[in-house]
């Protein structure tokens, strides 16, 4: 018995090791867990049909929660895949064949970020498909165009942050907690699954600064009917906005922890 609990206690010793060794992953791992709690007490709010009513200017909570969950499938691939990507080469050494390659590491970062979105894409048409059947009352060609046009300009402006995430990973290695944390605050901060206007200002001011916010807006104000959160017009240009700031600020990261990356060595350490 004695000497199962040492061995119990010498594991739990090891995975506290191994979480405290990469700082930034077990910052993240704390604020994710406060942040969760905070979000069950915003989300226990939202299922009141009534409410939505009166924030969103429809009550047709269905179609409301399938773009949503719409969304965070493009979201997944535009975030994460790249550093997903990168992980796996840094863990079977394939990762220094990607930097002897004459491409930009930037452009290689978007071009696999643009190819899976394509795969996945695939995927989930059927569910956009089916939060569009329940849209029919509102629905017009012209109004799925623009809603469409609105989403491809958010998802570019993520994949962005993407390419920003997975040059993250040359520098930090373990980075698991800190894609869950921005994970979940884009799911919370954006209206995904809730209605943007029930969040605090404090953190509605957070959310007007993710593309996501404006793109998931305009998509249903097209396609549903819904209010949209300011000036249509004003969503649009802080759309492009967003996506040529963060475009410049991928390229500058990606290029600034390449160098980082190359003088640490890419390898897991």
């Amino acid at each position: 018995m004695a000497r199962a609990l040492k061995l119990f206690y010498m594991a739990v010793w090891r995975n506290f090791l191994v979480l405290t060794r990469y700082k930034a992953n077990f910052l993240f791992e704390i604020l994710t867990s406060l942040f969760i709690g905070g979000c069950m007490l915003i989300l226990s709010a939202a299922f009141d049909t009534s409410m939505l009513g009166e924030m969103v200017g429809s009550t047709n909570y269905v179609a409301f929660m399938i773009f949503g969950i719409s969304f965070q499938s493009w979201q997944g691939t535009a975030l994460w895949s790249a550093a997903d990507l990168f992980r796996g080469e840094l863990s079977t050494g394939q990762i220094d064949y990607t930097f002897s390659c004459p491409f930009s590491r930037y452009w290689y970062i978007v071009s696999n970020i643009a190819a899976q979105a394509v795969q996945s894409t695939i995927f989930f048409v059927p569910m956009f498909c089916v939060g569009l059947w329940f849209t029919g009352e509102t629905l017009t060609f012209p109004g799925l165009l623009l809603g469409l046009a609105a989403t491809t300009i958010s998802v570019a402006g993520l994949a962005q942050l993407g390419a920003i995430f997975a040059a993250l990973v040359l520098k930090y290695r373990q980075v698991t907690a800190i894609f869950g944390f921005f994970n979940l605050a884009f799911q919370f901060l954006t209206g995904m699954f809730i209605p943007f206007q029930l969040l605090p200002a404090p953190l509605q001011a957070l959310g007007f600064g993710l593309p996501i916010t404006f793109g998931m807006d305009l998509l249903r104000h097209y396609v549903m009917g819904t209010r949209p959160l300011m000036v249509v017009e004003y969503e649009w240009i802080a759309l492009f906005a967003q996506l040529v700031a963060l475009s410049a600020a991928a390229k500058f990261f990606v290029s600034w922890l390449e160098r980082n990356a190359k003088e640490e060595g890419l390898h897991y350490i």
